[in-house]
């Protein structure tokens, strides 16, 4: 197995900075990873990690909006973020 796949399957996400980016998103209809990360005061590369965990999970997508790609909430991201909102 390679090495940069070893840590993927080792992920595990913060739940401190799940709440953070899941309250930004709840205010924000779509948002550009960049503005993400810095509404959520979260540093670029850990926040990547985190998002590519949400996507696998089914509770953000990306999507194309005026030629750029923006991030959103899924029906069950915002099941999540209900559950995540009370910490």
């Amino acid at each position: 197995m390679e090495y940069s796949a070893e840590i993927k399957i080792k992920f595990k996400p913060s739940l401190k900075i799940l709440s953070r980016i899941i309250h930004v998103m709840l205010e924000k209809n779509c948002i550009k990873k960049t503005s993400l990360s810095q509404e959520a005061n979260i540093q670029y590369t850990r926040l990547l990690k985190h998002l590519d965990w949400l996507e696998k999970k089914y509770l953000v997508e990306s999507v194309i909006e005026e030629g750029k790609v923006g991030i959103i909430l899924t029906s069950k991201g915002r099941e999540f973020a209900a559950l995540i909102s009370e910490f």
